[in-house]
């Protein structure tokens, strides 16, 4: 039973394949949000500055979501996608009142933990450009790791 087990594991492994399935996800939710709000930018106008923001903020943080988005999708340098969406998100949690409890967050905070991960492990294997080192994980050293 156990070999049965383990064969089947071994199967089912693929973390490059994962972590793609997981940018794509991520990366279409932060697009479609964005997009819906590029779409309606003065109704979101409106709810930025009811929330004390200048309405230019609901524009930029579209782009922020739509390019994001497409970054995650691409493979594109999902690390820094990753930090700027996960600080998108910190940011809508607090905005729209962290003091309504969990529930209330729980679709922001998600987001926030899967892009501050991918943030920090990186694009994967599957991705337009992969700028993560295999050995040491800096971005860009090309395997100098110096």
């Amino acid at each position: 039973m156990k070999h049965i087990v383990n064969r089947l594991s071994r199967f089912t492994y693929h973390s490059a394949l994962g972590l793609f399935i997981i940018r794509l996800a991520a990366g279409m939710i932060f697009f479609v949000h964005g997009w819906e709000k590029l779409n309606n930018l003065p109704r979101v106008s409106g709810f930025f500055m009811s929330l004390g923001l200048p309405g230019w903020v609901a524009g930029f943080i579209a782009f922020v979501e739509v390019i994001g988005g497409i970054m995650l999708i691409a493979g594109f340098a999902t690390r820094v996608a990753g930090i700027v969406l996960a600080l998108d998100m910190l940011a809508a949690m607090f905005l729209t009142g962290i003091g309504r409890g969990f529930h209330a967050h729980e679709f922001e905070m998600l987001l926030l933990a899967v892009s501050a991960g991918i943030a920090l492990i990186g694009s994967g294997a599957y991705s337009l450009m992969k700028m993560e080192c295999n050995k040491c994980g800096g971005m860009l050293c090309d395997g100098d790791c110096n």
